[in-house]
C-alpha cells in the first residue's frame, strides 16, 4: 500500500535531479563557460514553475496541506506555514532569476545576478525538500495513514486539471536537462 506521500517523495526525486544539474550548471557558469547554451536555463526555469511548483508545490497545498489541517495540524504556524512561505519564496527567487537573465541577454545585467539567483534557488529547495522528506511527510504517513487513496485521487487530478497529464514530459525535460549539462561539463 502507498503511503499518503509517495508520489510527493517520488516527485522530490525528479526534482533533485534539476537542483544538481542546476548546480553544475551554477559551477560552470561561476567559472566562465561560455559554451553553455542559455535555453538549458530557461529549460530549468520552465521545469522549476511548472513541475516543481505547478504540479508538486500544487498537490501540496491543494491537497496535503488540506488534508493535515483537518486531520488536526494548524495551518497558520507549524509545519505547514513554514513549508508554505518556502513555496512563496521559490516562486520570488524563480521571477528574479528570470527578471535578471531577460536584463543578461539585452545587456543590462551580468550573468553574476543569475547565478546568486540559481545559488538560492538551490539552497532553499534543498533544505525545503529535506525538512519535507524527513520531517512533514513522517508526521504526514502518521496522520493520514487511512486517507492514502483519497490524497492519490486529489494528487491526480492536479496532475490532470493543472498539468493536462504532462508529468512524464517534466519526467523526460528532467532527464534532458541532466544529460545536457552533464555533456557540456566533460
Amino acid at each position: 500500500m502507498m503511503s499518503a506521500t509517495s508520489e510527493l517523495r517520488r516527485d522530490h526525486e525528479v526534482i533533485m535531479k534539476v537542483l544538481n544539474a542546476m548546480d553544475l550548471l551554477r559551477v560552470m557558469l561561476r567559472q566562465g563557460n561560455k559554451d553553455l547554451p542559455l535555453e538549458v536555463i530557461n529549460d530549468t526555469i520552465d521545469f522549476a514553475k511548472n513541475f516543481t511548483d505547478r504540479c508538486h508545490h500544487g498537490k501540496e497545498e491543494d491537497v496535503l496541506f488540506p488534508a493535515l489541517n483537518a486531520a488536526g495540524m494548524p495551518k497558520d504556524e507549524g509545519p505547514i506555514a513554514v513549508m508554505l512561505r518556502e513555496h512563496k519564496q521559490g516562486r520570488e527567487i524563480l521571477a528574479r532569476i528570470e527578471d535578471a537573465l531577460a536584463r543578461y541577454n539585452h545587456g543590462s545585467s551580468s550573468i553574476d545576478e543569475v547565478i546568486a539567483g540559481i545559488e538560492e534557488y538551490i539552497i532553499l529547495m534543498q533544505h525545503h525538500i529535506f525538512k519535507e522528506n524527513n520531517i512533514l511527510f513522517n508526521i504526514a504517513d502518521m496522520m493520514l495513514r487511512s486517507k492514502s487513496s483519497e490524497l492519490s485521487k486529489g494528487y491526480g487530478r492536479i496532475e490532470h486539471e493543472v498539468m493536462h497529464d504532462k508529468h512524464s514530459h517534466y519526467e523526460h525535460v528532467a532527464e534532458s536537462i541532466a544529460e545536457r549539462i552533464n555533456a557540456i561539463k566533460k
